[in-house]
């Protein structure tokens, strides 16, 4: 693990034009150059866990990149539950939720039949990670001490494992990124290349959000250019 480093997402994308095989791990501590989803600087401070992985091969059909954050981030939450306690959801498509806020985020990046998944962890500092959102550290929510070593090694291994998830695993960890949603049966307002508003209804297997909106049509949104905030002055339950 670096220290410090411009970017995991570049050293791997590096490393899998060069061949590096699947699985091979590029971690830092603090990044200098990090970046997210839409170009959004990835800010880090000390106490944060930064890590991007190989993956090889990737299908080409359209939606891979959907299945591969879908992946991503349950095997991520999955296993900061298993090593911290803390409860995580997922706020579609890409951000990991501790308590209200942003406590973590996934990018996925394809080239050819590859792609690099680079995960962003607020650890044990809640300062930073994404410009504009409000942000928390993982460790304010641990119900247990945890090591940010023995967390990157779960990490990885849980996402490794729900990357090769086929058929009915497959649909499990579809259901768990489901039942995770921080914005199902939720007033949300899109933004960016789509501005919208409406009620989250559901999630397609590619990872699309539907979206009925006010005037009552369903909408499938794929993440592309668009930011999703919720609506705070409508109280809506769960379906």
């Amino acid at each position: 693990m670096w220290e410090r480093i411009g970017s995991t997402q570049d050293e791997a994308l590096a490393g899998l034009r060069a061949g590096t095989p699947h699985g091979a791990v590029y971690a830092a501590e603090r990044q200098t150059r990090g970046r997210g989803r839409r170009g959004r600087r990835w800010l880090t401070t000390p106490g944060g866990l930064l890590f991007s992985v190989v993956v090889r091969p990737v299908s080409a059909p359209s939606g891979a990149t959907g299945r591969l954050t879908v992946a991503a981030a349950v095997g991520v939450a999955r296993a900061i539950q298993a090593c911290t306690g803390a409860s995580v959801s997922i706020k579609w498509p890409n951000d990991l939720v501790v308590g209200e806020a942003k406590a973590g985020g996934v990018l996925v990046e394809t080239s050819g039949n590859a792609a690099v998944i680079g995960v962003g962890l607020n650890a044990f500092s809640g300062t930073g990670i994404a410009e504009g959102q409000a942000t928390t550290a993982i460790a304010a929510y641990a119900t247990r001490p945890f090591d940010r070593n023995d967390l990157l090694a779960t990490c990885v291994a849980r996402v490794l494992e729900c990357l090769a998830a086929e058929d009915a695993a497959w649909d499990a960890v579809f259901s768990a990124w489901v039942r995770r949603s921080a914005l199902l049966g939720r007033q949300v307002r899109l933004s960016g290349a789509l501005s919208a508003s409406g009620l989250v209804e559901g999630f397609d297997p590619d990872g699309a959000l539907r979206l009925r909106d006010a005037a009552g049509d369903l909408q499938r949104i794929s993440s592309g250019d668009v930011s999703v905030r919720l609506i705070p002055d409508v109280q809506s339950r769960r379906p």
